[in-house]
């Protein structure tokens, strides 16, 4: 028998390389087993054992991280996730060139920064994808990888160029592939690639990455049409493509998509309310009333799903304020505002429920007609602010309520206030109705001061906003009416035609799209004159009293409109070959006028002394012309000194009585 020596016998009694790895697999077994039973520190016992076994392993550190995060995924525990990071970096740090433990590690590192929100684990994920992708370059899960982590980088950084790193790698995993895309990839891979494209959209303003995410939202749809996920998904996308092309049929795909949604998660608080959203979005862009009762009956399911959602309460109480403003409803107003109140306790660090309750101050505003609730509104509108500078709909919420105010007080100071609202709102979120509200404000501080580079920058506004929708022209006749106000406004200032003939061009349009559009038949009978004064064509003014008739039809007493039909008879009578009508073209303006002045216009005075002028009546000329000035209702001097129809009476001396007892038109003569 031989004898061993001590050393021979202590190195006998250890086990052999392969019995130590068959116990470290049985340990690892048992471990990964624990784990899924739930049994967190029994697993993280047998791992350490499995460690002090065998400790350069690369499969066995590998294996541990996945146990660990699928465990840390499913238990949402993040110092789990942290562990199975160390173990993924043990194993890379024994064998660096294998692809399923970089991957492995950029997926954790992913989870984490989503979980924790820290930005530093996406760049961290990133340079383990990047790693990888330098060993294969033809996978396609890699490059799935690496486009999601580009996006979390964008969405942090709010860059598009990251966002567009996205969208490459997202084009590099289906290139990888060889083969049609719809049989390839889940409608995970197409939800994540529409979401990155969404986005990019919102940082470009443009409709061409919004169309592409619908695209792939439509695939994620096909691969899984039970998935929540893709409808809603389609459902956000079509409602973003709607908001730029105001199409029917986006807005039916979208409505379409929302109702599946619904379907599928009928106790999904969030879907309800994102559908609400949705149509109260569109009903405050077209005044609907019907799309507002239906809004509402969205908000009822979700606040059934969940009671406690300030969200939902927020979209219930702005949606029963405009369905009470526009209905001349005064108690859905006061249920919003009970419903908006609610939504404060629960949350009163939610802008957009500031911004709710700035629109009940809005409706009560219009209900009232009183320019104290618009500017309470503003104090909330601001609140918001306070919260989220960044909120564009808050900017351009305050802007509308200041032009409100300064349309109901015809106060130039609180329009000229809205413009760095409308400014602020439209550098941030760029769209057509904004440009449209925008370039509103600015023709009428144009109209307010007979200032042509106010109605320029309008002209402006108008068109960019009419280049970006092509459709408006069909879809917004409003739009439409206060370009050509504005066109008519300019041609004054540059006595050119083709200013009124665009004007009339537009009107007409309107009349098309809608005929009862209000006050179109009168705006288009007075640009009809005005091109009339300019070209001498007596046909325009016969236009303009054929359009007059017809908008006196519905509103017989308006004394504007009559007014204005008097000043049209005097410009036919000085237009007319035929000068045997004169006289009664000049009796009928002047009971148009006299009618107008009776009905408390007091324009119609300083027409009246006009048409007595013509008529060589000096008494009555001079009569009318102090009633407007008592009135305030002269025009400025160089018109009253110039005015062609005044010719007559300013030669006779009751004229010149007139200037004489007024210092201020002696220096102007």
């Amino acid at each position: 028998m031989d004898l061993k020596s001590p050393e021979e016998e202590t190195i006998a009694l250890l086990p052999s390389n392969d019995e130590s790895k068959d116990s470290a697999e049985g340990l690892l077994s048992d471990g990964e087993a624990k784990l899924l039973q739930g049994h967190l520190s029994n697993a993280l016992e047998l791992f350490k054992e499995v460690d002090s076994l065998i400790s350069n392993n690369p499969i066995f550190h590998y294996r541990q991280g996945l146990a660990l995060f699928e465990y840390g995924t499913e238990e949402e525990c993040e110092q789990t996730l942290l562990l199975a990071s160390k173990k993924f970096k043990q194993a890379y740090q024994l064998e660096p060139h294998d692809i399923d433990i970089l991957r492995a590690w950029g997926n954790t590192l992913t989870l984490l920064g989503e979980r924790l929100e820290e930005h530093h684990f996406f760049v961290s994920a990133k340079e383990k994808y990047e790693k990888a992708l330098g060993l294969c370059q033809d996978s396609g899960e890699l490059f799935w990888d690496h486009a999601v982590i580009w996006y979390h980088i964008g969405v942090h950084s709010g860059e598009a160029v990251d966002l567009q790193k996205a969208l490459q790698s997202f084009e590099r995993a289906i290139e990888t592939t060889g083969v049609p895309v719809t049989n390839t990839w889940p409608s995970e891979f197409w939800i994540d690639y529409g979401a990155t494209a969404l986005l990019l959209s919102t940082k470009l303003f443009d409709t061409q990455h919004i169309i592409k995410a619908v695209n792939c939202f439509k695939h994620a749809v096909l691969q899984d049409e039970d998935c929540v996920n893709s409808h809603s998904s389609l459902a956000e996308a079509l409602q973003m493509l709607f908001t730029h092309t105001h199409d029917e049929d986006h807005f039916m795909q979208a409505n379409e998509a929302f109702s599946t949604a619904s379907k599928l998660a009928p106790q999904e608080t969030e879907v309800w309310a994102e559908w609400a959203e949705f149509l109260l979005a569109s009903a405050k862009a077209n005044n609907n009333t019907k799309q507002l009762r239906t809004c509402l009956e969205k908000c009822h399911r979700a606040y059934a799903c969940n009671g406690e959602s300030s969200h939902v309460l927020a979209i219930w109480a702005e949606s029963l304020a405009l369905l009470g403003q526009l209905t001349d409803r005064l108690d859905l107003i006061y249920e919003a505002e009970n419903k908006i109140s609610e939504a404060l306790e629960l949350d009163d660090t939610n802008p957009a429920i500031w911004e709710s309750l700035g629109s009940c101050f809005c409706a009560f505003g219009s209900y009232f007609n009183d320019y104290d609730y618009y500017y309470q509104a503003i104090e909330k509108f601001q609140a918001g602010l306070s919260i989220d500078r960044s909120s564009d709909s808050l900017w351009h919420a305050i802007a509308n309520t200041y032009m409100k105010v300064g349309i109901l007080e015809d106060n130039l100071d609180s329009i000229l206030q809205s413009l760095k609202f409308y400014e602020k709102a439209l550098a941030i979120a760029p769209s057509g109705p904004r440009n449209i509200d925008y370039a509103k404000a600015l023709s009428k501080i144009g109209e307010m001061t007979h200032d042509q580079k106010w109605l320029e920058q309008a002209l402006h506004q108008f068109e960019t906003a009419l280049s970006t929708q092509k459709n408006a022209v069909y879809l917004h006749p409003e739009w439409l009416f206060s370009y050509a106000s504005t066109l008519d406004m300019l041609g004054d200032f540059h006595d050119d035609e083709k200013f009124y003939t665009r004007a009339i061009e537009l009107f007409s349009h309107v009349l098309m799209v809608n005929p009862d559009y209000p006050g179109v038949h009168h705006r288009l009978a007075q640009t009809l004159c005005h091109l009339g004064e300019l070209a001498s064509e007596v046909d325009y003014f016969y236009r303009a009293i054929h359009h007059l008739r017809l908008a006196l039809r519905n509103d017989e007493d308006n004394d504007h409109m009559i007014l204005d039909w008097g000043i049209t008879l005097i410009n036919i009578s000085q237009h007319t070959p035929i000068l045997t009508d004169v006289p009664q073209l000049l009796e009928t303006a002047e009971q148009k006028l006299t009618r107008a002045a009776k009905l408390g216009n007091i324009q119609a005075y300083y027409h009246l002394a006009c048409l007595c002028s013509l008529l060589n009546e000096y008494d009555q000329a001079l009569h009318f012309l102090q009633k407007a000035e008592h009135f305030q209702a002269l025009p400025p001097v160089e018109e009253l000194l110039n005015d062609d129809w005044l010719d007559n009476f300013r030669a006779s001396s009751q004229f010149e009585e007139f200037v004489a007892k007024r210092p201020y038109l002696q220096e102007e003569r």
